[in-house]
C-alpha cells in the first residue's frame, strides 16, 4: 500500500463519496462509484504505472474500531 495515499484517505474529506469506493493516486481522488472492479480498473487506464489506493467510504453511520 503506498502509505503517502492512505496519509491523504485518512484526511481527506471523503463525504462526497459515501458509500462508494474510491482510488486514490498521487493525492487525489482519481476514480469512484459502486464498483470497487471498475473503479480499480478506471484508476489504472488513467494512471498505467502507479499503484491506486482502492478503499471503500464508510457510510456516516459506520463505527470503525
Amino acid at each position: 500500500m503506498n502509505q503517502k495515499s492512505y496519509n491523504y484517505f485518512m484526511k481527506a474529506d471523503t463525504e462526497p463519496y459515501i458509500d462508494e469506493w474510491i482510488a486514490v493516486v498521487d493525492n487525489k481522488v482519481v476514480s469512484h462509484g459502486k464498483n470497487a472492479k471498475k473503479v480499480f480498473q478506471e484508476a489504472k487506464h488513467k494512471f498505467p504505472g502507479k499503484n491506486p489506493l482502492i478503499t471503500k467510504v464508510p457510510g456516516k453511520e459506520t463505527m470503525i474500531l
